[in-house]
């Protein structure tokens, strides 16, 4: 399926890759298929996830940026579940306050402000987080590999 707007979608993915911004990365699984688009977003620093790099998928609908997206997290964090539409302002679940103005850039930092949040629950979030597991979640994340996008969290430079 292809989308309905792919020029705008291409024009969001590069100006978010010119924006380097430290916190993320946005990456294209498969060029023929601009409704996947993969990410790695940081451990909030001065936080428990501090460290570690988490991976996840935005998944486009068709008549993006008209229709929010779902995301769903790749990688063990101890905070999201794994493969699971998760549920915050900037998704599906969320048609009432989406507005086709929001980028892919901030989809990722909102998910990014979600870690520490843990007043929020809703789907797709743990709730009672386990500080031990968030530990072994920060080392295993570093170590990652995509095999859908070829990103290799080893080789990002600024690993602690």
């Amino acid at each position: 399926e292809q989308p309905d707007n792919p020029k705008i979608i291409m024009r969001q993915l590069k100006s978010t890759q010119q924006q380097n911004d430290p916190n993320y990365k946005i990456f294209i699984p498969d060029q023929q298929n601009l409704l996947e688009i993969h990410f790695s977003v940081r451990g909030p620093l001065d936080t428990e996830y501090d460290g570690g790099w988490y991976h996840g998928r935005i998944l486009l609908p068709k008549e993006y940026p008209y229709r929010p997206p779902n995301v769903q997290m790749l990688t063990k964090s101890g905070r999201f579940e794994l493969h699971k539409n998760l549920c915050f302002s900037f998704t599906a679940y969320h048609p009432e306050t989406w507005s086709p103005a929001v980028g892919l850039g901030p989809i990722v930092i909102a998910l990014q402000s979600l870690f520490t949040a843990y007043n929020e629950r809703a789907v797709g979030m743990i709730s009672n987080v386990n500080q031990d597991e968030i530990k072994k979640c920060v080392t295993e994340s570093r170590k990652y590999f995509c095999e859908k996008c070829n990103i290799n969290h080893a080789s990002f430079e600024d690993q602690k």
